[in-house]
């Protein structure tokens, strides 16, 4: 059996996971369906799974995202209720032993009642329990010592210095002394149990590890009770061992105090040093009873050489109503969940081939290798649950039908559950409905009423609810997936998002379903909550009027553009938070310069200007240029949307004619398209941004994932449809029919040349240039699709530039290029 085990070690050890010195929160990465504090048994809760921290519940820098583990009754505090004869209420012994100061027991003894606790009990209370208040008055006084002896290190990990207290800065005999004789004067045991422990815990923190080794078996062994301080100072005993390099027995005492202790099962687990098979080995070995052989194959199964079917296997035949067993299966659990519930579904393929309902299990995962199997554990959890008559089993194969689909098996079996356990009725019912709405096959109106109706809790934000945060995030993703696929966009949109999302994806379809849906007059109760809840935009139509404005202007329709534009009656903004360089802070929208554009107002007259050369983060006078615009007195040095599109029908219109002036209008219609095109410093006007910063919506990338399942995330995944350039060619070409100046022609055609360099970059973001990494052939190919992309480019990119060096390579323009253009001067050298 050591061998096969030893290899099960090896295999799994080789498929676990790391993570980088990253900010990182792991378990926010899946929905936690099946509640892992069913095993109720609280002990046991830092066992618990979690990917945050060494155990379930620890403090952590993942802030809100972090577990946390109810707080377990203290067993020391219990322990001392129980010597007041339960006289004082476990919040009372807690605040005396401690929070109390030391100064009022000594005050109590002498008579003089100066804490609350004291008045209420009276001077009797102090005779009666002196010698346990005694004690407590001179732990107190230790307290602060009880930290071993500082020795320097190099580790910058470490928090200690020679300056903070510890047991050195006491007088270590005077303090023997009186621990000593206050053991031999004592009569209560529990109370001469704690001199006990007092006494090997400075031994052991003060690195005399042979005395506390000595002192353990002097003082402690001969009052052995299966009481907290007992074990307690075992662990300390353990420490000392451990410190004396005696790893073996030090194991095996701090095996002990994890078996027996309720609050020391932590600290113990960590004390442990259970590095291979041979010291499992050697736990299983010494293991005298049934519950210690248990708990020796909890730890092999926990620590965690990641499949522990055998050991869970070897459990069942011991006890099938261990709570150890049930911490290993929700363990179990919650790894299968982060396999098949990740928080974010996506196709890992570009045509998302398959079925496209959610939930879909993770593809090339960690942690598939987990379980492998979801059968394994299915078989001990219907072994447990004919051995057992606890209901945690059959919610544990409820929900691995939940986790195979088969959510008519999960519903029968839950609805035959019978208990009487609150958490356990809660899971119920929360499964219930998890299971009736992920199966629906289809989310009419009806089902809306019933939903809407039947669990209102699924749709409050705020307050007590019958349902846990992640089951409510679960169940919105199930909706939006299936309005998805329905093509009921605007509610699936709405499920996942606020209304403001949609200024990161301005999506033409999208818009236009979330328009006629906000507009529809017979909402049903569903749909007012889904239209009340999601919107933050203020005026609605006027947002959705900029946005299909936004859309007629980047196809050249001004007319349309025009017409939308003057229903933006009430927008106040374009909702960004936005880093103000000037003064270093950030702001919002809201509190934007009465001057700046916020997504309406506010346009430089510079978006008819030409580049002098390409830097986004200039000063718009720094990079453009705008020549004479006295020909056209309309066109004003700041504008809103509806003064640029109205500007540029009147342009347009002027545009028709033959003369010099309808050349300039055509060649200021081409620059404003080009201009806010990708490649053009306004770039960022018509697809509701901010300013021309970097990002993914000024990427070309046409071959971009879509949104394939729902919505999910949207402000995380800009996406713009790419320019049509022949537009801005377009006019651009009229200007040239027009002109009679080879300075001027020679401009307009770099300026289509530069359109044209658009039209390539589309071209190449649509192809699949990916190689495998692996590919023997990899930097070959790699040159050939260099050569490919260049050669492509000269054959169906460089028309203008072609011009422009067999016709106008002696104007002035054209030298002017070739010292500010390093595309052009490197197509007219070669």
């Amino acid at each position: 059996m050591k061998k096969y085990l030893l290899s099960v070690l090896i295999f799994y050890l080789g498929i676990q996971q790391s993570f980088s010195c990253s900010w990182y929160d792991p378990d926010s990465d899946y929905f936690n369906l099946f509640v892992q504090e069913l095993v109720q048994e609280e002990a046991y809760y830092p066992f618990l799974f979690t990917l945050n921290s060494s155990y379930y519940g620890d403090d952590s820098f993942y802030g809100d995202n972090q577990k946390k583990a109810p707080i377990i009754l203290d067993e020391n505090i219990e322990n001392w209720v129980s010597y007041f004869q339960n006289e004082l209420s476990y919040e009372e012994t807690n605040a005396l032993v401690k929070i109390i100061d030391r100064k009022h027991l000594y005050n109590w003894k002498k008579g003089n009642l100066s804490h609350e606790l004291s008045k209420k009990m009276g001077a009797d209370f102090y005779h009666k329990y002196q010698e346990g208040l005694a004690y407590l008055a001179y732990a107190k006084y230790l307290a602060p010592y009880m930290m071993i002896t500082y020795v320097p290190s190099n580790n910058w990990y470490s928090e200690r210095s020679e300056d903070d207290l510890d047991v050195s800065k006491l007088d270590y005999n005077e303090v023997l002394n009186v621990l000593t004789k206050s053991y031999d004067l004592t009569d209560n045991q529990d109370i001469k149990l704690r001199y006990a422990y007092q006494i090997v815990r400075l031994n052991h923190y003060s690195r005399k590890y042979n005395e506390a080794i000595a002192a353990f078996n002097t003082y402690v062994e001969p009052l052995k009770k299966d009481t907290p301080m007992y074990w307690y100072a075992l662990d300390q005993m353990a420490g000392a061992q451990r410190g004396l390099g005696m790893l073996e027995k030090a194991n095996q005492n701090f095996f002990q105090v994890f078996i027996h202790s309720r609050n020391k099962k932590k600290s113990a687990h960590a004390s442990m040093r259970l590095n291979d098979w041979d010291e499992f080995e050697m736990l299983l070995k010494n293991a005298k009873t049934k519950e210690e052989k248990n708990m020796a194959y909890f730890l092999l199964a926990y620590n965690d050489f990641s499949n522990p079917v055998y050991f869970m296997n070897e459990m069942l035949k011991i006890d099938a109503n261990s709570d150890i067993l049930k911490v290993l299966t929700v363990r179990a659990l919650d790894q299968l969940e982060r396999n098949h519930l990740p928080v974010y579904f996506q196709c890992n393929d570009d045509q998302c081939a398959h079925s496209k309902r959610l939930p879909l299990k993770a593809d090339d995962d960690y942690y598939s290798n987990t379980f492998r199997q979801l059968n394994d554990l299915k078989i001990i959890i219907k072994t447990a649950q004919k051995a057992s008559k606890d209901e945690f089993w059959s919610l544990s194969l409820a929900h691995i039908h939940f986790l195979e689909k088969d959510y008519d098996s999960s519903t029968s079996i839950l609805k035959n559950i019978k208990t009487k356990n609150s958490l356990y009725q809660k899971q119920i019912n929360q499964m219930l409905v998890l299971n009736n709405i992920v199966a629906q096959p289809k989310i009419d109106a009806a089902f809306e009423a019933k939903t809407f109706s039947a669990y209102p809790d699924l749709f409050k934000t705020k307050g007590n609810s019958q349902f846990t945060d992640d089951a409510k995030d679960f169940i919105r993703d199930i909706l939006a997936n299936r309005y998805f696929l329905q093509n009921d966009l605007a509610k699936s949109f709405l499920m996942s998002n606020q209304l403001s999302a949609l200024q990161y994806n301005p999506n033409l379809k999208l818009t236009q379903q979330l328009d006629a849906f906000i507009q529809k007059s017979n909402k049903n109760a569903f749909e007012q909550w889904l239209v009340s809840n999601q919107n933050d935009m203020g005026d609605i139509q006027s947002f959705f009027a900029l946005i299909y404005g936004d859309h007629a202007m980047r196809n050249a329709d001004f007319d349309k553009a025009v017409a939308h534009y003057q229903k933006v009656q009430k927008f106040s903004g374009i909702q960004r938070d936005y880093y103000l360089l000037d003064r270093q802070t950030w702001e919002t929208t809201d509190k934007l310069p009465k001057t700046a554009y916020n997504g309406f107002n506010n346009i430089s007259k510079y978006i008819f200007g030409q580049e002098k050369w390409v830097s986004y983060q200039s000063p718009e006078h720094i990079s453009l240029k705008v020549n004479n615009l006295n020909d056209f007195p309309f066109l004003k040095d700041k504008m809103n949307k509806l003064e640029l599109a109205q500007a540029l029908q009147a342009l347009e219109k002027i545009g028709k004619g033959k003369d010099a002036k309808a050349m300039k209008a055509n060649e200021l219609i081409g620059n404003v398209l080009f201009n806010t095109s990708k490649l053009g410093y306004f770039r960022h006007v018509f697809v509701m941004d901010l300013n021309n910063a970097n990002g993914p919506k000024f990427e070309f990338n046409s071959r971009a994932q879509k949104n394939q399942l729902y919505y999910k995330y949207f402000t995380d995944y800009s996406h713009i449809e790419d320019d049509n350039y022949d537009l801005s060619i377009q006019y651009y070409q009229k200007a040239l029919t027009l002109s009679n100046d080879r300075e001027k022609s020679a401009n307009i055609l770099f300026q289509m040349a530069k359109a044209e360099q658009g039209k390539y970059y589309i071209w190449k973001g649509g192809q699949n240039w990916y190689i495998d990494w692996n590919d023997p052939d990899y930097r070959q190919k790699q040159f050939e699709q260099e050569d490919f992309q260049l050669k492509t480019k000269r054959e169906n990119y460089r028309n203008y530039f072609a011009i422009l060096k067999r016709d106008y390579a002696n104007t002035h323009t054209a030298n002017q290029l070739l010292q500010s253009c390093s595309y052009f001067s490197y197509y007219m050298l070669y």
